[in-house]
This record gives C-alpha cells, structure tokens and sequence, in this order.
C-alpha cells in the first residue's frame, strides 16, 4: 500500500482543516480491519500546551478517534468509493496512558485494529507509540450510522 498523506487524507476523515489531527496513513489491513497512521507533534498544533512542551496525552483519545474514522474512510473508498458511514463514540475503556502529554517534535503511530462487529456496533483496541514503545492504549466503542437522523431513529 502507498502512504497517504495531507492533504489527500481529507478524502478519507470528515474531519477538515485544524480538526484533522492526523499527518498520514502509513499502514492498513481491511481483511483484518487494522490501520497504523502518524502524528507529528509540533508548537503549531491546535492542543499543543507550552507549559507541557507537548500535546496533552487526552488528545489520544481524538487521535484514535480520528484513526478509526480513516479505517473505516479507506474501506468504503477501497470498496465502492461511497461516501464513509459516520461514527460515533459511544465510550471509550481502559484509558491508560504512562506519559502526561507528547513532546513536540516527536512521531506518534496511532493504531486501532477492529475486534468485534455487531451491525451497527464496532469495537476497537487502539494504541499509541511513542519512540520504541507503546505509551497510551484504550478500548473504544463506536457505532456506524448512515446518518444522524438514523441514529436518532435508533436510539428511540
């Protein structure tokens, strides 16, 4: 697979200028629903926090978020070059992180592999490496809907 970089990965995240977080997709498996993608952390990012030197280690969760929206992106694009379903949070596990924000200057790989699909509902386990090791983990839960109002409809 090819890399896919800024600004061609808009085409695959709803997410758009400042709110897209990630810098490329370096890596998917849609037979395996895996996708590694990259942030490099700098002073011009919109969570950076100088007292931290870094972006708050919270921001994870978004970047996460945002890897699991570019999985989902790259298959349906792959798939049928449909528009990609949205998805939402529905609450997110096992929230631990050993570092208290990412330095800036420093590569981060976010990923998230799909472990369980039922419909609508999908769960991720999702990591984030910083230098050699792994420093953030989480189990997110999301749901796929083809729009909000279907959403809505399903939570009635």
């Amino acid at each position: 697979m090819e890399m896919i970089e800024r600004p061609e990965i808009q085409n695959y995240l709803p997410h758009k200028d400042s709110m897209l977080l990630l810098d490329r997709i370096v890596d998917y498996d849609l037979e395996n629903s895996r996708l590694v993608s990259e942030v490099d952390t700098t002073e011009r990012d919109l969570f950076y926090r100088p007292e931290m030197n870094g972006v708050p280690a919270w921001v994870g969760f978004e970047y996460m978020a945002q890897s699991i929206a570019a999985l989902s992106g790259v298959a349906v694009r792959t798939r049928s070059n449909d528009e990609p379903k949205i998805g939402f949070i529905m609450s997110i596990r096992a929230f631990k992180t050993s570092v208290p924000s990412y330095p800036a200057g420093k590569n981060l790989k976010i990923s998230v592999s799909q472990i369980f699909r039922e419909d609508s509902v999908v769960v991720f386990e999702c990591a984030i490496s910083l230098d050699t090791g792994v420093v953030t983990t989480a189990t997110v839960n999301a749901i796929e809907v083809d729009s909000v109002s279907a959403l809505l409809g399903e939570l009635k």
